[in-house]
């Protein structure tokens, strides 16, 4: 962690559940991925949910290996590409090269130390990715995202946030994992396993709160698939 950041800030190089700072998980990213996720299809409802165009300059945070990254820079100005995770950002350097891509700026950094230094953003994407932050600092990061953004941009937020009762919180974590284990697998089922034990997703309620206290208005918010929700937000004209 660098000097000037107060010893109290939480850590978010230091990896719960998967170990994203191993470069063998990060080289098998998109492999995992790629039997449950289309994200040339994602990009698309992305774009037409935040309005995007080829004007648009978009802040990827969370990035992961770029996949969406890539899928956007081809329908957007500008795409800064940023992950806590050094050996996630080499894997999107390369794919980034590979695809001859000028318009992406990879960058390491997390929610709650990424500066922005370029164009001003239109838009913030943070797909699947919060749920690594303990509620406290997830509020902190959404300030954040709200401060980075033009007066009028716009924010599309998804991640694993849960909207059932939780007294029945066993028979419902069982049954997801059923579903993710026949619809990608079981090295994909474990992976869930090890984020509801040790990652930090949160009920609907507090996660609709914490961006209403950011500053951000809720345009949409929708379940994407079960325990998975959808936000899109905006920051109000100034």
């Amino acid at each position: 962690m660098q000097d000037n950041h107060p010893v109290w800030l939480f850590n978010e190089s230091k990896h719960v559940g998967v170990d994203y700072s191993d470069t063998g998980v990060a080289a098998d990213y998109d492999n995992r991925h790629q039997g449950f996720r289309d994200f040339e299809a994602e990009a698309e409802k992305i774009a037409v949910a935040l309005d995007l165009s080829a004007n648009s300059t978009v802040l990827d945070i969370g990035c992961g290996t770029g996949g969406l990254s890539v899928c956007l820079a081809r329908k957007c100005k500008n795409v800064y590409a940023v992950d806590i995770s050094q050996a996630m950002v080499e894997v999107l350097k390369n794919k980034v090269e590979g695809h001859g891509l000028k318009n992406v700026v990879p960058r390491q950094a997390g929610f709650l130390t990424y500066q922005h230094e370029g164009h001003a953003l239109d838009a913030i994407i943070a797909n699947i990715t919060l749920h690594h932050l303990p509620d406290f600092w997830k509020q902190i990061a959404l300030c954040r995202l709200y401060d980075l953004l033009k007066p009028g941009g716009k924010m599309f937020l998804s991640d694993v946030v849960f909207d059932f009762n939780p007294r029945a919180y066993r028979e419902t974590i069982d049954g997801w994992l059923d579903g993710m284990r026949k619809l990608a697998g079981a090295q994909m089922a474990e992976e869930t396993v090890s984020h509801v034990r040790d990652e930090f997703s949160t009920w609907d309620w507090v996660m609709s709160g914490m961006i209403e206290r950011a500053g951000f208005q809720v345009d949409q918010a929708l379940e994407i698939v079960p325990q998975m929700r959808a936000y899109i937000c905006r920051k109000a004209e100034e």
